[in-house]
């Protein structure tokens, strides 16, 4: 379960937010050392049993010389932001959404993924067209009046991280699909069956290919 972040004064936690916010947005200036650019879906084999990654779906939000970064699209929690961040109940408003785990590194830090009107507020990159990331609370307010719920508005608590040249390797041993996100994709209805219809068309893929 999702724990509170530890107490603080709320300048602490706004720049732990800033220092997460600048990692995943500018780290890593270098060029991309693997065919895995950021919008790529990876979608994990049915054989990883690690408890982090099992039948998961990531979006991957950077991958370049120092690493990659990604967040967990299809683990929703039953938690609303404002009960883990107490300090955003303001801002949070009217949102109904719940949280996701992003991923268990930086898990008291958030991330946002952001389309639609909403979309203008935000300084963050445009991670697959018409999905722009953010990681900015003091935007949120302008963000959670703009959006249309959970249909526009993501809330990812931490992300997942691999080291330098990690990811190829775990994709060359056949840890993980990989394909194309849509906007669709990232704002799925139903994220918990994510997993499962992804892998279906898969499957469908290939038995199709072995036809011809």
């Amino acid at each position: 379960m999702l724990e509170s972040p530890a107490n603080g004064p709320a300048h602490s936690r706004r720049t732990a937010w800033l220092a997460v916010f600048a990692f995943a947005l500018l780290g890593g200036a270098g060029p991309a050392t693997a065919a895995v650019a950021e919008g790529t879906l990876l979608i994990a084999s049915p054989e990883i049993e690690d408890p982090n990654f099992a039948h998961t779906v990531v979006l991957v939000l950077r991958n370049d010389a120092n690493g990659t970064i990604g967040v967990i699209l299809n683990r929703p929690t039953t938690l609303v932001p404002a009960k883990i961040f107490p300090e955003l109940a303001a801002s949070v408003g009217s949102y109904t959404g719940k949280l996701f785990r992003g991923g268990r590194v930086a898990s008291a830090r958030l991330l946002f993924l952001v389309r639609g009107l909403a979309a203008a507020t935000v300084q963050g990159p445009e991670v697959v067209e018409k999905v722009f990331l953010a990681g900015d609370p003091e935007r949120l307010p302008d963000i959670v009046r703009l959006a249309d719920g959970t249909r526009e508005l993501r809330m990812y608590a931490g992300h997942a991280e691999w080291m330098p040249g990690q990811l190829d390797r775990e994709i060359a041993a056949g840890g993980w699909q990989t394909r194309p996100a849509t906007a669709e994709t990232v704002f799925h209805a139903s994220p918990t069956a994510l997993w499962d219809e992804l892998m279906k068309r898969s499957t469908e893929t290939v038995a199709a290919a072995e036809s011809r």
